[in-house]
């Protein structure tokens, strides 16, 4: 009997380590649950951040391009303005400069052509092609193909067109002849 008992008294602590083992296993599984359900949110939360500040930043970056297109469309529109003064200012520049107190020939000897170059200076022993700029301006590619044909020698000539009763004609006098009746 006594080992009867003593199995029956064994049989019971097994059925309350078991008990207790299904308890604190039932304890484990309801804390795994919850810490999963908590990553699971925390997870979640932080994607939905993400996602909302994805999409502010593509909220601002329209906002952004929307402002950078007005300020280059405002850039443009001051460049085109200040671009357009330039001209004008050359333009006056042009016309002032024969007339100013550095221009070293006589003034009332200089005869402007306006294109492609600014004008003509004439003085006792020489003819001079002027090119009055203003600012930064360069010349331009015709201009500069003028300068450099009259850096050759023998390029420039002098003509006489004579219209008349009996039609026009063209003389030119190239070789230096001064036979014209003109003289």
């Amino acid at each position: 009997m006594v080992v009867v008992t003593k199995l029956s008294i064994n049989l019971k602590m097994v059925n309350i380590v078991v008990q207790n083992e299904r308890r604190i296993n039932r304890i484990n599984y309801g804390r795994r649950c919850r810490v999963v359900i908590i990553t699971w949110q925390a997870i979640m939360f932080f994607v939905l951040l993400q996602l909302t500040i994805l999409w502010k930043y593509i909220k601002e970056r329209k906002k952004d391009k929307k402002l950078v297109k007005k300020i280059n469309n405002d850039y443009n529109k001051m460049l085109s303005q200040k671009k357009s003064s330039e001209v004008r200012v050359g333009k006056i520049g042009e016309n002032m400069a024969p007339f100013m107190k550095d221009w070293p020939y006589d003034p009332n000897r200089f005869r402007f052509l306006g294109n492609p170059v600014d004008g003509i200076q004439f003085t006792d022993d020489e003819i001079i092609f002027v090119e009055i700029k203003t600012g930064k301006s360069k010349l331009t590619k015709t201009q500069r193909a003028i300068r450099n044909l009259l850096r050759k020698k023998n390029v420039v000539s002098f003509a006489t067109f004579r219209v008349d009763a009996h039609g026009c004609t063209l003389k030119r006098d190239s070789d230096g002849n001064d036979d014209d009746d003109d003289s």
